[in-house]
């Protein structure tokens, strides 16, 4: 006879993650309301995205701590290194004493599910490593540390065995390094919102075999018919979808598909950063590995546009890799290149090669949607092509592609006013109709505030976009406020180190304050990055250059461009004069002021120069040049 009022409990093995707020009852003391408000958010914003990315449960939140529970170790520490990551990001503008910090612990162990709780000494362990850790730590007991290290190139230090509070055994500890390998295996954030639940998913289930039911009872002399795949596929995302396949291992020997696989996943996790993508998950691309596919058959299955192929090959101590980008609707081959590197150090080579590889990508899949987009009548176009098309007028570097590309945007921001994107891209707009006076309607002042207003609207909707930060730090640049716009231009970085283009833009506050030699090699770094790069990386370094007093590399940087832009004349005469060439540089300066008549001395001097000496050189330049002093 069962014994009345007891319940069987399910037991299971698990990975736990704990977490507290470092400091929470000073921060309550010092600011309860701003402090509480930084918890939610960071609940909200990071927590439960990066939770659910990573396939975990939030199993209870306390005031100042949560615990989350998770089927894989692996995935446990990656949420452990993306929440960590984002709540740097998060704190880096606040002041030390005002900052909401964390500390972790990670355990693998038996627990007790009780309801929706959980009890054990897999949790009890977990919260005892958690009280060890250093604020911004991540530390893990042993079990965890087994399952992870020959999975994850991390830098994980043995902190030996320590004595924890009510458990019997000393507990072997480990700490897990913030570093750069950390960092490259951060995932961006997606928001709730953005993520089809369940429910949905099988609610729209539900109304399509409905709707199919009915169309078959209302036709049943004719077959069911369903949408093209390829057009449904293209329809899954107004983003530019791809699938990064599993590179092959051309060596034939299965022990060093560590290698292509984690060469495929490095790509694919670098590519996840960029926010203009949707990027399929590994778990569905490697299901292709070692069969031969069909690549429109793939495209079809994924619901992609791009599919990213390649092969890892060690010869002797080389290591060979090729990568290429498909059309998969055309089937066309739209980039390939191929990377010989000696085999020392394998860790950097392998983040090398996927920072060059992912940047590259970005640069052809924009290239590839821009031909796409191109003649399409914008009646006909969602938000994302609009913006996409803006983003190709604001590239033309005229008067006339910036109202066009300000009127594009504030378009896709009509269409859809949560899309950050299109905001994004109408900052940039306006970001020239203040530098340049590219604008029809604003002043100059009004075109600056307005791309303030829009860059920040970008960042409340999606605060861990870089793009946004990355506008708001040219916007703050021209401001004249050059620390804090070096802090933002470090927290785009922060958020994707794989876009050189935030790399390269990010010169002009360290010319602006007089480090032009320094901007010079980022330049560089920004070039060796993308070698494919848009004409603009051109225009920053000579620009650089000519601040540096290498003016024969800048007069070659300028002359490779395709066409020299008006507002790059004013540079490029100085460059001419420098080196002693006085009537061609009066014939550009002549050029450029018949174009820009209103252009003089005074608004030369309205440049936000900290460097003196920058500016003076550059206005005498001009001054000899026969450049007005101010309107008549």
């Amino acid at each position: 006879m069962p014994t009345l009022g007891v319940q069987s409990l399910e037991r299971r093995l698990a990975a736990i993650l704990a977490a507290d707020v470092v400091g929470y009852s000073r921060l309550i003391r010092n600011d309860e309301a701003s402090v509480l408000a930084r918890v939610k958010a960071h609940r909200e914003q990071i927590f439960e995205p990066v939770v659910a990315a990573r396939h975990g449960r939030i199993v209870k939140l306390m005031g100042d701590g949560l615990l989350l529970e998770f089927a894989s170790a692996v995935e446990a520490v990656r949420c452990a290194v993306d929440m960590q990551h984002y709540i740097g990001i998060a704190n880096a503008d606040l002041p030390q004493d005002s900052q909401v910090r964390y500390r972790i612990g990670l355990n693998v162990g038996d627990i007790v599910v009780d309801q929706d709780d959980i009890h054990g000494d897999g949790v009890n362990v977990a919260a005892r490593i958690e009280s060890l850790a250093v604020p911004d730590g991540i530390y893990m007991s042993a079990s965890i540390f087994e399952q992870v290290h020959s999975k994850l190139d991390l830098t994980i230090e043995d902190l030996g065995k320590r004595e924890v509070k009510n458990i019997s055994d000393p507990v072997h500890v480990y700490s897990l390094k913030l570093d750069d390998k950390a960092q490259a295996i951060v995932s961006p954030i997606v928001p709730l919102s953005n993520r089809p639940t369940n429910r949905l998913i099988m609610l729209g289930c539900a109304v399509i075999f409905l709707a199919l039911l009915v169309t078959a009872w209302l036709q049943p002399w004719s077959a069911v018919q369903f949408p093209d795949s390829n057009e449904h596929a293209v329809a899954l995302s107004g983003k530019p979808s791809i699938a990064v396949m599993a590179f092959d291992n051309l060596n034939n020997d299965p022990s060093q598909d560590y290698l292509s696989d984690g060469l495929s996943e490095n790509i694919l996790t670098a590519l996840s950063r960029f926010s203009d993508f949707f990027v399929v998950a590994r778990n569905s691309t490697f299901s292709y590995k070692d069969t031969p596919a069909d690549i429109q058959k793939v495209s079809e299955e994924l619901g992609v546009r791009y599919i990213v192929e390649g092969s890892v090959q060690i010869a002797g101590d080389r290591l060979r890799v090729t990568s290429q980008l498909i059309d998969a609707t055309t089937g066309q081959n739209i980039w390939a290149d191929s990377y010989d590197r000696d085999l020392q150090d394998i860790f950097s080579v392998q983040d090398e090669i996927t920072r060059t590889v992912a940047s590259l990508l970005s640069t052809n899949i924009d290239l590839a949607e821009y031909s796409r987009l191109k003649h399409q009548p914008t009646e006909s176009l969602g938000a994302y092509e609009l913006r996409k098309r803006a983003q190709e007028e604001w590239f033309t570097f005229t008067k006339e592609g910036n109202i066009r590309a300000e009127e594009l945007s504030a378009k896709a921001i009509a269409l859809d006013p949560n899309f950050a994107g299109a905001y994004v891209e109408n900052a940039w707009a306006h970001i020239n109709g203040y530098r340049w006076g590219w604008t029809n309607s604003l002043t100059r002042e009004e075109s600056l505030d307005r791309a303030f207003e829009m860059a920040r609207k970008a960042i409340e909707l999606e605060p861990f976009n870089f793009k946004g930060h990355w506008v708001l730090a040219n916007a703050t640049t021209q401001s004249g406020n050059l620390e804090r716009a070096a802090s933002l231009y470090d927290k785009a970085i922060s958020l994707n180190p794989n876009s050189a283009s935030v790399l390269a833009d990010s010169i002009d506050p360290l010319v602006y304050d007089g480090k032009a030699p320094e901007a010079v090699e980022r330049m560089k770094l920004a070039i060796r990055l993308n070698p494919h790069h848009q004409d603009w990386y051109l225009w920053n370094l000579g620009w650089a250059q000519y601040f540096a007093e290498r003016y024969e590399e800048a007069k070659a940087s300028i002359e490779q461009m395709n066409e020299i832009p008006d507002g790059l004349k004013r540079t490029y005469a100085p460059v001419l004069l420098r080196l002693g060439l006085s009537s061609d540089a009066q014939i550009i300066i002549d050029e450029f002021l018949t174009a820009n008549p209103e252009f003089t001395i005074q608004e030369a001097k309205n440049a936000p120069f900290e460097s003196e000496a920058y500016l003076n050189r550059w206005v005498e330049d001009l001054r000899k040049l026969g450049v007005p002093e101010s309107k008549e």
